[in-house]
């Protein structure tokens, strides 16, 4: 077996490896999943794991930052083509067509798992940051978020352009909120005695861009 073939095998076996975790974590949270619950899924052995990633904690900061690069390129990617529309069509950009590129990757029925392990992660910084968390924040998140205060001022340039830095921020809670209280028993349904469901992800993205879109109309 040649030198390419086994890297290709080699990168194969990282890749199922990184799937599988991703699968798992999105599900479960980071720590109720075991090694053996990975290495089953993938259908690799525990040596597989530690050759590639070394650790359990080393693996979960593989998937993050895979994640994190996936998903903020293609955010912004859907960010450029609503301000592209606009530019073409001679005028503003809607907020609530830029709120919606932002908190899709959140409540995207289509990527299960994804917004969950998302929201993980950005909840694992909020509580309890780590030099893992901050740098992979740093890298792909910060840099995100400046593109969207630069969104928000097109949209609204009435508004002063460091309000948007707080607005950003409050955005950023009120998704990571919402998008954390989607089980079949949620919050919003017990204080509305099931009038609300938060598990009705049309409903809950309909409602929140309403409101975060008038919060960052106001003057």
């Amino acid at each position: 077996m040649g030198k390419t073939t086994l890297s290709a095998s080699s990168d194969a076996t990282r890749q199922r490896v990184l799937r599988a975790a991703e699968q798992l974590f999105g599900a479960k949270g980071v720590e109720n999943v075991s090694l053996r619950e990975m290495t089953t899924l993938a259908g690799v052995n525990l040596a597989a794991v530690n050759y590639h990633f070394g650790s359990k904690d080393a693996l979960a900061e593989a998937v993050f930052e895979a994640l994190s690069e996936r998903v903020n390129t293609s955010r912004l990617a859907n960010l450029q083509a609503v301000l592209d529309a606009a530019a073409h069509q001679r005028k503003r950009p809607d907020i609530s067509d830029i709120l919606l590129t932002f908190l899709r990757p959140y409540l995207d029925p289509q990527v299960e798992g994804e917004g969950a392990l998302l929201a993980q992660l950005i909840l694992k910084h909020r509580v309890a940051p780590s030099e893992m968390t901050r740098r992979i924040v740093a890298k792909y998140f910060d840099p995100m978020a400046r593109e969207y205060v630069d969104a928000y001022q097109l949209a609204l340039p009435q508004i002063p352009r460091e309000e948007f830095y707080w607005r950003y921020m409050f955005v950023a809670g009120a998704v990571l909120l919402a998008a954390t209280d989607q089980e079949r028993v949620n919050r919003v349904s017990s204080i509305s005695h099931g009038a609300v469901d938060g598990a009705n992800v049309q409903s809950t993205v309909d409602s929140l861009v309403r409101f975060l879109a008038g919060g960052m109309a106001a003057d």
